[in-house]
């Protein structure tokens, strides 16, 4: 692999670990202590806000686990007052996740908090290099996700709203014609 590219790849995980440990974590720590909510189990509770009343086998696709483990993840959350399950009244063997009052309430300061904790590290920055960072990860999004199927992939993960503007939704727009989600 040529020294540059090398370069970039070690700069791209230390990107991703600051913001996991600078942005994320911090904010996860400010709302509980690390062993009453991993990140996994936030991840979850994202997932279930943008997909309202998702079945187990909707939450293990979209965090790309196991029906069993997101059994295992939605029952610790529901232990926690988090999530609740509920049957689906025209079929009892289907079972409907919600996120309890808490759990809305948590997500709710967890983002403030990322967000804000995003905000003064980009208010450091340069407004050429912030500017620059956005157009090199759009770009290097157009390279990697080649196929509609690549971003459906990872679309589900992200933990953000579905909106038009989404570089995912473009790219799905560049690829397909249409929006993701339109027939």
């Amino acid at each position: 692999m040529p020294k540059m590219d090398e370069g970039l790849q070690r700069t791209t995980r230390l990107f991703c670990q600051a913001v996991l440990f600078r942005v994320i974590k911090p904010a996860l720590e400010m709302f509980t202590s690390e062993e009453d909510l991993t990140q996994v189990q936030l991840s979850c509770i994202r997932f279930v806000h943008r997909h309202p009343e998702p079945s187990v086998g909707m939450i293990a696709d979209g965090l790309g686990v196991s029906d069993a483990a997101a059994a295992k993840l939605i029952d610790r959350l529901v232990k926690k007052q988090l999530l609740i399950r509920e049957e689906d009244p025209k079929d009892r063997r289907v079972l409907k996740i919600k996120l309890t009052e808490a759990g809305e309430k948590l997500l709710e300061g967890v983002c403030a908090a990322e967000s804000n904790n995003f905000a003064k590290i980009l208010k450091r920055m340069p407004t050429e290099s912030r500017l620059a960072l956005e157009k090199g990860m759009t770009a290097f999004l157009t390279a990697a996700l080649e196929k509609p199927e690549h971003i459906d992939e990872i679309c589900l993960k992200c933990g953000w709203s579905h909106d038009l503007d989404c570089p995912g939704n473009v790219r799905y727009r560049d690829l397909t014609g249409h929006d993701k989600g339109e027939v």
